[in-house]
């Protein structure tokens, strides 16, 4: 039992490593980016050297995380119409999409948000130790109403991807009390892209922007949209067909249902959508 239970910590292994270089040929990084990128897979402490950007997380699964995420499989990537695009980093945690969009554009405007005070403060840190110019980064949960609201993260761990305002999302967790606000009351023009990563809090962001007139602003989104966070019942047909009254097209990658006849499993949904180019 102990050997097969190391030869299928070989094969992850193996699987993950191959998973960070097909990720990689995919995109279109220099020479340089691409070994500046797998030296980034090594971290000192709380800190790790991406392209120019000294990074400081919190939790270092997470890190390793977001770096294939973002950086190897470019979940993000998109092509804007301009080379200062207005991007909206929504559930930012320590600022990794962030650093990307600023990366790919450097005359970006983007405005970054993150509940967690404490994720925040690192997201913050982020910010200023690399001199990011037209970045403003908020500590706000995104809801569809102002004021307090419980929020919770992790009791043993810092930093976790699955912090969330939904209990079922997280376990091992401790609830705090954080600020909530409106996305709506940001934006007063054109959005190039919303990246809406806010583990579960996506109906209420969605209907606020909806509720306040804000969504025909937005020309592209990437959401991630958690499918049974909680175990809740299905109504990914719902949140979609909001998708398609606002004139929105979108593409959608799953995961975390294998083999597909599983029933009531979580599974992280990712959602582009974008106008459509009509003849």
């Amino acid at each position: 039992m102990s050997s097969r239970n190391g030869l299928a910590k070989l094969a992850e292994k193996v699987a993950r490593v191959a998973e960070y270089f097909v990720g990689l040929s995919s995109q279109n990084y220099s020479s340089a980016e691409r070994r500046s990128l797998l030296r980034a897979r090594r971290t000192d402490g709380q800190h790790a050297k991406l392209f120019n950007y000294r990074v400081t997380y919190i939790n270092e699964g997470a890190y390793q995380l977001l770096l294939r995420e973002i950086f190897f499989k470019g979940e993000y990537a998109f092509q804007a119409q301009t080379d200062a695009p207005v991007i909206l980093d929504c559930g930012a945690n320590i600022g990794m999409a962030t650093l990307y969009f600023k990366h790919i554009y450097p005359a970006a405007r983007i405005t970054s948000f993150e509940a967690d005070p404490a994720t925040a403060a690192v997201l913050q840190q982020n910010v200023e130790q690399n001199r990011l110019q037209d970045v403003t980064a908020y500590n706000l949960m995104l809801s569809n109403a102002e004021g307090e609201h419980v929020f919770y993260t992790g009791a043993d761990l810092g930093g976790r991807l699955s912090m969330s305002a939904n209990p079922g999302r997280i376990s091992n967790s401790r609830e705090i009390i954080v600020k909530a606000g409106k996305l709506s009351n940001f934006i007063d023009g054109p959005i190039d892209l919303l990246k809406l990563d806010v583990e579960g809090a996506e109906w209420d962001v969605m209907s606020d922007l909806r509720a306040s007139g804000k969504m025909p602003l937005i020309r592209r989104m990437v959401i991630e949209y958690h499918h049974k966070i909680g175990g809740q019942a299905s109504c990914f047909a719902a949140f979609l067909r909001m998708l398609e009254e606002e004139g929105f097209e979108y593409q959608l990658a799953a995961a975390g249902c294998d083999p597909i006849s599983r029933q009531d499993v979580y599974q992280d949904i990712l959602i582009g959508a974008y106008r459509a180019q009509r003849a």
